[in-house]
């Protein structure tokens, strides 16, 4: 199934990806490169839906190689969740399932000389005889991740159980609403802390000269949904210093946004009202980027 949701346990891939990908006894496919080719007018999200279809076409069956209409009746339950997701609030899944003859690391090392070298190696989540991911790069503004994750099992007498899931990332838009307005005319910024002491921290300052609060406001607009949004949960908890802005109306007024930089998931929230957040897409370097532009002498912790 393809899904929008990360979360969602795959159960049958779309039936676009069944036509890509084949049935029954695996004979020689055609090589796919793992990439859709991109529709005049497609939204990210369709675009990801073809892609995910592209990464299960790329895979390569072994030889001897047969389609499963589910997952094999492993003990436990192996095999029938992903063995590793991104978390990925934007995310299209696809998911096939295969067996072939021979042992699950020689399956595997036969799949990672065969499949498109367009893939990158990727890592190997519990050892490298029962996992491994290929990567194509993320498509900027467009696609954030695109992983194909081939898992191996042994299902006795000389065959091996394959689970193949396609994971591609979408960038969603971000709203108009979702920015700081061009009404704020001041902001204060803070320096907070994760620790139980924060000692040693310098005092908020506001800053109310309009080049200043313009460029500040225009470097929060900018950054992209994170794909981690609604997902913080599954995320590691950030330790150490972190930046608060306050955007207002005037120095002491209505406040406008508040944003916090560097929280789980490496992930900037900004919060346009007391009631919503959304998590950014945090650039490299932002901390030290505002400090630079407010004139800040800081030294985070």
């Amino acid at each position: 199934m393809l899904s929008g949701m990360r979360a969602i346990l795959p159960v049958v891939a779309t039936t676009a990806a069944i036509a890509l990908a084949g049935c029954g006894t695996a004979h020689a496919p055609a090589a796919s490169t793992g990439t859709a080719t991109a529709t005049a007018g497609q939204t990210p999200k369709q675009r990801a839906e073809a892609d995910a279809a592209a990464l299960l076409a790329s895979f390569v069956p072994p030889p001897g190689a047969t389609r499963l209409p589910k997952a094999p009746d492993l003990p436990g339950g192996y095999l029938k969740t992903p063995i590793t997701y991104l978390g990925d609030g934007y995310q299209v899944d696809g998911t096939t399932f295969w067996q072939a003859p021979g042992a699950p690391q020689a399956v595997l090392n036969w799949e990672i000389a065969h499949i498109s070298h367009r893939f990158s190696l990727g890592d190997a989540d519990f050892g490298a005889a029962s996992d491994r991911s290929f990567e194509l790069p993320p498509v900027p503004g467009v696609l954030t991740s695109r992983d194909l994750v081939v898992e191996v099992a042994s299902l006795g007498d000389g065959r091996t159980g394959i689970r193949v899931d396609a994971e591609v990332g979408w960038q969603p838009p971000r709203p108009a609403g979702d920015q700081v307005p061009s009404t704020a005319r001041a902001v204060t910024i803070g320096e907070e802390t994760t620790m139980e002491t924060g000692q040693g921290m310098p005092s908020p300052v506001t800053i109310a000269a309009p080049a200043v609060v313009a460029r500040l406001a225009a470097l929060v607009n900018a950054m992209p949904i994170s794909p981690f949004n609604g997902t913080a949960e599954s995320c590691p908890a950030a330790f150490g210093s972190f930046l608060t802005l306050t955007f207002r109306a005037s120095p002491g007024g209505q406040v406008l946004a508040t944003v916090r930089t560097d929280q789980s998931c490496g992930v900037t929230i900004f919060s346009p009202n007391p009631n919503q957040s959304v998590a950014l897409t945090q650039p490299t370097g932002l901390d030290q980027q505002v400090l630079t532009i407010a004139g800040l002498p800081w030294k985070l912790g």
